[in-house]
């Protein structure tokens, strides 16, 4: 099982630690913190910037012989 949660560090009280444990139980469990940078790019930049790439992958053409199953399993070694 695996839970994401975002939140402030300020935020982290005696009651989240309690959740984690109703969630988890007695199983043995690894806890990873990391900071997050917030963005500062809008989705109507980010939509714009997808349209952008669509346009410039509009006429790109893939070989129907390329394994691309086979691709991504190399890449996800």
């Amino acid at each position: 099982m695996q839970h994401t949660f975002h939140l402030k560090a300020g935020s982290m009280t005696p009651g989240f630690l309690h959740m984690i444990k109703n969630l988890f139980g007695d199983k043995e469990i690894k806890i990873v913190v990391e900071d997050v940078q917030s963005s500062d790019v809008s989705r109507a930049e980010l939509y714009q910037s997808t349209l952008e790439l669509i346009d410039l992958f509009n006429d790109a053409k893939i070989d129907p012989n390329i394994n691309i199953s086979e691709i991504a399993n190399e890449v996800n070694l």
